[in-house]
């Protein structure tokens, strides 16, 4: 029994470490793709900069703000801008 156990440890540390680098993987990747529909409009620096504002803006719960900042920094369509604010 013991000896069944042992032989299964190495399998499920292995599977536990693949699952948590598939997560971080994804949630990175979530993050890159949000700031490439940024990136057609301006450099890196300022889209993590406009996209932190906006994440405080919807802390705040204000929303139709956070679009109005994005359409004002990016000339972002109206459209484009609310289902990026709704994507982050």
């Amino acid at each position: 029994m013991l000896d069944t156990v042992l032989n299964a440890l190495p399998i499920a540390l292995f599977i536990g470490i693949f699952i948590c680098f598939l997560v971080f993987f994804v949630i990175s990747l979530i993050k890159t793709l949000r700031q490439r529909r940024v990136l057609k409009y301006t450099d890196p620096m300022r889209a993590m900069d406009i996209i932190g504002r906006v994440r405080q803006l919807k802390v705040r719960g204000q929303e139709e703000a956070a679009v109005l900042l994005v359409q004002n920094e990016l000339a972002m369509p109206a459209d484009e801008a609310r289902s990026w604010v709704k994507s982050i």
